[in-house]
């Protein structure tokens, strides 16, 4: 076999590996959040929204882990002794229904996902739909190249590392890493300015809870973006190693949003009004710094 077929392989398995422990994780997060959020006080929508999402996401996750379970076990056992061996099941199998509907409901996971971070920047960043204008454009294309490259891979022997599929595949990674990227950094920017604005005048736990590290890991998203950086560069060298961080990535894909709704339903997500209670807080704290106390700033998911 040579060393190249050996890599992708290894890489596939690394990346079924990685991507079932996320899975696991993943159910507890949404069974955890789920009960939080039925016992907690949102409104009815609300509630039912988060729980919508997360338990679509998993139903997506779970189709496209359950694809890869079953052309490995194809490749590996039940096809293992046809001509070329699981090199050549691998290379002439990618375009089976079963592949191309695991792809595409990893993709529309990542829709989702993406859907949900430009959500989430609109909000913290105040409600302000200027900030948002190019983000959006650029989640739209990503859309785009998405559809395209799961018509593509659905084409006899098409191959989504190799030829246009590919193609329309680093188009689309490229285009919603980039979207990462910008929503991160955008997040991120706002996250620290209000940390820096009330690290005099509140405590470590209250700054923590809407500027911490946790805060600013989980609401910009920053593994995930940076997890995708990784993948575009594997992808558009042609490494092996593309396999298993692209496995790895897709599973990020619906971690994510995850995190996400467990702050929410902990009551500690960022609101559209969090940042002017943060404001009005640190004003009412400098002008009655005399009391020798500060109130706790409401959470308000």
């Amino acid at each position: 076999m040579a060393s190249t077929e050996l890599a992708t392989e290894r890489a596939l398995y690394i990346g079924n590996t990685i991507g079932y422990v996320i899975y696991g994780g993943i159910l507890f997060l949404y069974a955890y959040s789920t009960y939080l959020i039925m016992a907690s006080k949102q409104p009815m929508p609300r509630r039912l929204f988060y729980i919508s999402f997360g338990g679509l996401q998993v139903i997506l996750l779970t189709v496209s882990g359950a694809a890869n379970a079953a052309f490995c076990e194809l490749m590996w056992i039940e096809k293992r002794n046809d001509p070329g061996g699981p090199s050549a099941f691998f290379a002439a199998n990618l375009a089976d229904w079963y592949n191309v509907f695991g792809t595409a409901t990893d993709s529309a996971a990542n829709i989702l996902t993406d859907g949900l971070m430009l959500y989430r920047c609109y909000i913290i960043w105040g409600s302000r739909l200027q900030i948002i204008v190019i983000p959006a454009i650029i989640y739209l294309a990503s859309a785009t190249m998405t559809v395209m490259m799961v018509i593509e891979s659905a084409m006899p022997m098409s191959n989504i590392w190799q030829g246009l599929a590919a193609q329309f595949g680093i188009s689309w990674v490229a285009l919603t890493v980039s979207f990462n990227v910008i929503v991160t950094a955008l997040i991120i920017s706002r996250l620290l300015f209000f940390h820096r604005t009330v690290r005099s005048v509140l405590t470590d736990e209250q700054r923590s809870t809407y500027t911490g590290l946790v805060a600013i890991l989980v609401e910009s998203a920053l593994p995930f973006t940076v997890l995708g950086i990784a993948y575009l560069v594997t992808y558009i060298k042609g490494l092996s190693s593309a396999t298993a961080v692209g496995m790895a990535w897709g599973a990020l894909v619906v971690l994510t949003p995850h995190l996400i709704i467990l702050r929410v339903a902990s009551g500690v997500a960022w609101s559209s009004d969090t940042g002017s209670r943060i404001t009005q807080t640190t004003l009412h704290l400098h002008h009655d710094s005399s009391s020798g106390s500060s109130s706790m700033i409401r959470k308000n998911p």
